[in-house]
């Protein structure tokens, strides 16, 4: 492989109140989701996506169409990101796809203009790759503001910032929709969003972090998250069907990453105990809808999520039919993919888990 002669300059530069990118004669200047000043004298042609959550990453690249070729390898991860984006990029093969939890020797050698990694993934990679003067730029992608930043970051990174721009018009416009909605409900129900894994016939629950996008999403949508009380930061937090019904939620939304949250509510229905509360409370039941990947997390597919949601959480206000228009919208106008391809590859993967009037 050619080693590209680009000059890299990495700046540890702590920014305060910043846009998260800058321009200069020197060459192209991005200050990352850790405030480091990242500069390039020329445009990253090689690319690497590394460390967890790459699938998210990986889903927002592939959203500036007219750039994936600067994408050198991927980090094979979890979920299904592959599938989709196999589906839509018949070039995709192509691509090196490392291997999970690949190190800086691993990746050293592909000599990328820069690796693009999540600011958690620091001390576990970035530091290594640094050492051996790798550029990196570092992104968070978990609320929506850093959405939003990220997605600038990218666009400045892939030399796309037209596109970038039409990433977060799409989002804003179609939050403003469904909040304009909400606002006209009088209704506050009590939510649970509700991770449920199977292990040796058991069922495992969890809550997310009263500081993750799950959370962030029922508040802003005028639900009231039962579990924000009983949790803390930092991760997915394992509780009792005891507590599940000692907060008496009206509706409960159930996450599986391996798109099996059907499947699952039909089980539980069968479960004695669940039987009996499901009985004698109005609680309503429902799927996080997952496609490719589930709708619930900070990937370019949040914004489906808000709205499967607020029509959960204010079916009143919130049609069903909305939903459906917008997962067209989102895959015409940011994945540039037409209706008739929409329909028959993506439409079906979703029809058993909403209710289309």
């Amino acid at each position: 492989m050619i080693k590209k002669t680009a000059v890299f300059v990495l700046v540890l530069f702590l920014l305060s109140g910043c846009s998260g990118i800058e321009s200069k004669k020197t060459g192209t200047v991005i200050v990352d989701a850790l405030g480091r000043e990242v500069s390039f004298s020329n445009n990253p042609l090689q690319i690497v996506i590394a460390g967890k959550q790459t699938p998210t990453l990986a889903n927002f690249a592939y959203m500036f169409a007219g750039e994936v070729e600067k994408i050198l390898a991927i980090e094979n991860r979890s979920q299904s990101s592959n599938k989709f984006l196999s589906l839509i990029d018949p070039q995709f093969e192509s691509k090196l796809i490392i291997e999970k939890g690949a190190a800086a020797e691993q990746i050293a050698p592909m000599e990328p203009d820069a690796v693009i990694l999540k600011s958690s993934m620091k001390e576990q990679i970035g530091d290594q790759l640094e050492l051996v003067g790798i550029p990196l730029v570092y992104v968070s992608f978990e609320t929506i503001d850093e959405i939003y930043r990220d997605v600038r970051i990218f666009g400045v990174l892939l030399n796309d910032q037209e596109t970038s721009q039409k990433i977060i018009d799409f989002f804003s416009r179609s939050k403003d929709a469904i909040d304009k909605m909400v606002a006209t409900s009088n209704s506050y129900p009590k939510a649970l969003i509700l991770q449920i894994d199977q292990s040796e016939e058991a069922f495992i629950y969890s809550v997310p972090a009263v500081d993750w996008l799950q959370t962030t999403m029922v508040e802003e949508l005028n639900g009231m998250p039962v579990w924000k009380e009983d949790t803390s930061a930092g991760g997915w937090m394992e509780v009792g069907l005891e507590q599940i019904i000692a907060w008496q939620p009206e509706i409960i939304i159930v996450v599986n990453y391996q798109g099996q949250s059907l499947e699952i509510i039909n089980k539980i229905k069968n479960d004695a105990v669940w039987s009996e509360f499901l009985d004698t409370s109005s609680v309503e039941i429902k799927p996080f809808v997952y496609d490719f990947q589930s709708w619930d997390q900070p990937d370019p597919r949040w914004i489906l999520g808000y709205a499967n949601l607020a029509q959960y959480l204010h079916p009143q206000v919130v049609p069903a039919n909305f939903l459906y228009g917008l997962v067209q919208d989102f895959y015409k106008d940011l994945y540039g993919l037409d209706l008739d391809f929409i329909e028959s590859e993506i439409i079906p993967l979703i029809t058993q888990q909403i209710e289309i009037e």
